[in-house]
């Protein structure tokens, strides 16, 4: 989509081969490179800098509060240790990002947002090879959220892959949550039902957190994403679900031909740092606008201090020119020390290819040193995922550890009860939650759980 001074000026899609994906995550860059750059082509679409987004499946995101004194700011650090308690946080497998949202007393609000790193680094590649240059990353809830603009709502965008279910209660994201799925082997009421059972959990999940303010009936449900142009489908989910669907009125300026409900992401991205921030006092509230671009991304921008050594290191070499040819003697000098100095780093190069080449043995090493630490931690591990199991009549097949994780091979009688057994893992306090479902799910009755155990205290 591109957008020109708040006004939607043009639009396209494309339909993509499946085998471009594995689970939502780009598995072949330079198709989907190509797949770009003949969009843009055909549809006239033009430009370099642009706002992307990446999809929340297998995303996570947090809000945790970081005590900090009154008018202070919090830190990084005091984010992450914030964060640890309540998400499970790897920085080698994922880019964090953070934002303040809310103040109160006894400290901070802050929205802690984890994405994939080969999610964003897949994509990254892709764009810069179609001839683009990514200036913000966000997430397409967050997006989402923007293009519906209302301080209390739920929005159901569903795609042919994956849906999003997003609450916003009080001008603030509560719950952002992804979720895969295979429609095309359901008939249109079972779509209409497995998206009203996914909301209703949803809305469950918030009441339950908070009992004396639960979600208004009267709050609009909206309904975006490339397959909410099934009117069937719409219709039936309206007689599933008590909260009323709402025809979307995002506030961008566009075309009345132009199918919002399909495009809501890339309004929401057009709109990016347009949401007008509460001020961030005592009790306020900023909307999220967090940019996930990693560091490694963003164009490099000098600082005043680095403006002004360079300056200095200019005027230097202007006062030193005349002396520097004065001085060939010294220059000959210079050359055989250089000469030296090309041996050495040539030695040195050598001697850190010999220390690399013994990184996987210390690897290797490191996970050993993993299991011999978890100790008596690993076996209580077991003993619940064998619990639980039992309890529920699930049938579990393999348990292997894997250095940080543990993987579980496992077998129910329906898709209901595999269901309640991984819900029971997440609820028995071992594990980090949430625990990624396998393939199919909520539809598969057996198949392959990864849990990452907590420390022992």
């Amino acid at each position: 989509m591109e957008v020109e001074k708040g006004r939607v000026i043009k639009w396209a899609s494309l339909s993509l081969e499946p085998g471009m994906f594995d689970g939502e995550v780009i598995s072949d860059p330079q198709a989907l490179s190509a797949a770009v750059k003949q969009l843009m082509s055909s549809s006239g679409i033009k430009g370099r800098n642009v706002t992307v987004s990446v999809s929340g499946l297998y995303s996570v995101s947090r809000t945790v509060t970081v005590p900090t004194p009154l008018g202070a700011s919090v830190t990084h650090e005091a984010v992450l240790e914030a964060a640890r308690e309540v998400m499970p946080l790897s920085e080698d497998e994922q880019y964090l990002s953070w934002q303040t949202i809310a103040t109160g007393e006894g400290g901070q609000q802050v929205l802690v947002v984890g994405v994939p790193r080969d999610a964003v680094d897949n994509e990254m590649q892709a764009l810069r090879a179609a001839g683009l240059n990514p200036r913000i990353l966000d997430l397409k809830a967050m997006a989402l959220v923007r293009a519906v603009n209302r301080e209390q709502a739920l929005i159901l965008n569903i795609e042919p892959s994956c849906f999003d279910m997003i609450m916003v209660v009080g001008g603030m994201t509560e719950i952002m949550r992804t979720t895969a799925w295979q429609p095309d082997d359901l008939s249109v009421e079972d779509r209409a039902e497995h998206l009203a059972v996914a909301l209703e959990l949803t809305v469950g999940f918030y009441n339950s957190h908070h009992p004396a303010f639960p979600l208004d009936p009267a709050t609009p449900l909206f309904v975006t994403g490339q397959m909410s142009g099934d009117l069937a489908l719409t219709e039936r989910l309206q007689a599933r679900v008590e909260y009323p669907i709402e025809p979307l009125a995002p506030p961008l300026e566009y075309p009345v031909h132009l199918t919002v409900s399909q495009y809501t992401v890339n309004i929401g991205l057009a709109l990016k740092g347009t949401a007008v921030a509460k001020t961030l006092g005592q009790g306020g509230y900023s909307p999220p606008d967090i940019n996930l671009l990693p560091e490694v991304y963003k164009p490099w921008k000098p600082s005043a201090r680095q403006i002004q050594v360079s300056c200095a290191v200019i005027v230097a070499m202007l006062l030193l020119f005349p002396v520097y040819q004065m001085t060939a003697d010294t220059m000959d000098k210079t050359a055989v020390l250089e000469a030296r100095y090309t041996a050495i780093n040539n030695e040195l190069q050598q001697r850190q290819a010999e220390i690399k080449s013994r990184e996987p043995l210390q690897k290797a090493i490191a996970e050993y040193r993993t299991i011999v630490d978890m100790g008596g931690g690993y076996t209580e591990d077991v003993r619940v995922i064998n619990s639980q199991a039992e309890e529920l009549g699930i049938e579990v097949q393999s348990i292997t550890h894997e250095g940080s994780s543990i993987t579980i091979t496992c077998e129910a009688d329906s898709y209901t009860t595999f269901r309640e057994y991984r819900t029971a893992l997440e609820e028995s306090g071992r594990f980090f939650t949430p625990i990624p479902p396998p393939e199919g799910y909520p539809y598969t009755k057996s198949g392959v759980l990864r849990v990452k155990p907590k420390p022992s205290e």
